[in-house]
């Protein structure tokens, strides 16, 4: 009798346990999610060369050379494919060359090094090798001057855009580093922005805003015009736990998306439609983040690049990688998508 008592027992044991695998709270967050493990990952705390200490954007040139902005040792780094260091320039100040937290990081058609001196309210440019070339803004609210330069992005033309972290919006600069226009809440109708930083533009000059304020990513058409929301605060596929950091746009049009405080990345296809969450969870092993913050995809390494930040690393995901695995496909409703025109959740 005792022995039948004890395997009911278990029985119902057994139950509660698996009831509590398939539907608790953690297991529903993690729908959709998919671990990946990283073909590359490289870098470690310290200050010496190709050392780590605040790391923020990360860009691949046309060499494939893996370019790195450390704002903590106010550095720019360069890397090849294996993750091996090669150099770096820059050093802390305010003169030419120098920096006082630099963040974001882009390399133009010209292979200009172009990169946010947030501390200096300035962006300065650099040739392919890292020598200095030319800087502009300066401290303040009017055209071409800046509070907290951060994010950059080129679109098809060669344009520069600057997101401001303070301001919450973006100034667009021609290949001359002429201000052309604004963009942002202030200037089209739309829902607030809340310290913007990350930004990703697509080839039809589609804007994505990262909204980290308001845990989501705001679109604005080419012309500046608001068109829609994507994503919104939560813990299911397509939602952000806290703050939306990096962006980045594959060739096929798919917007990535870093959700820092949920160790994932989202991914959205051209209509902000949600198609994937990938990701190990907060940590420090590959394929877990702990603050990421910088994204880019190089379309010469086929890669997803990822600057980790506290960890103090990057994490390289090939795109085939990426979307290896089958993810299933939810309402729009349950994926955190506000459809062109309608309000922000």
């Amino acid at each position: 009798m005792a022995t039948a008592v004890r395997f009911v027992f278990m029985g119902i044991s057994l139950f509660f346990i698996l009831y509590g695998a398939l539907f608790s709270p953690t297991a529903e967050a993690a729908v959709g999610t998919v671990f990946v493990k990283p073909a590359l990952v490289f870098g470690r705390a310290g200050t010496g060369p190709g050392e780590f200490s605040i790391i923020d954007g990360v860009w691949v040139d046309r060499k494939g050379r893996i370019l790195v902005t450390d704002k903590g040792n106010n550095r720019v780094y360069f890397f090849d494919q294996e993750g091996r260091y090669l150099g770096h320039f820059g050093g802390p100040g305010s003169g030419p060359g120098q920096f006082r937290q630099c963040t974001g990081i882009v390399v133009d058609r010209k292979d200009r090094i172009i990169v946010s001196d947030q501390g200096n309210f300035r962006i300065q440019v650099f040739d392919g090798e890292g020598r200095f070339l030319t800087g502009f803004g300066r401290y303040g609210t009017g055209d071409g001057e800046f509070l907290e330069p951060m994010g950059l992005a080129l679109d098809a033309q060669g344009f520069l855009y600057v997101t401001d972290g303070t301001r919450d919006d973006v100034q667009v600069f021609d290949e001359d580093f002429r201000f052309v226009k604004k963009i942002g809440s202030a200037v089209s109708q739309g829902p607030p922005l809340s310290r913007i930083e990350s930004i990703a533009v697509a080839p039809n000059g589609t804007v994505y805003l990262a909204d980290e304020g308001n845990s989501r990513i705001q679109c604005f058409d080419a012309q500046g015009n608001w068109k829609s929301v994507i994503g919104g605060s939560g813990n299911g596929p397509g939602r952000f736990a806290k703050e939306v950091e990096g962006l980045a746009l594959d060739e096929e049009g798919y917007l990535y998306a870093l959700d820092e405080d949920g160790g994932k990345i989202e991914i959205f296809d051209s209509e902000g439609r949600w198609v994937r969450s990938v990701g190990g969870g907060v940590g420090s092993d590959p394929g877990q983040f702990k603050s990421p913050d910088g994204l880019h995809y190089s379309p010469l390494l086929k890669s997803l690049l990822v600057a980790d930040q506290k960890n103090r690393r990057v994490q390289v995901f090939r795109k085939t990688d990426l979307w290896k695995e089958p993810a299933p496909s939810l309402p729009s409703s349950q994926a955190g998508l506000a459809l062109p025109g309608e309000k922000a959740p």
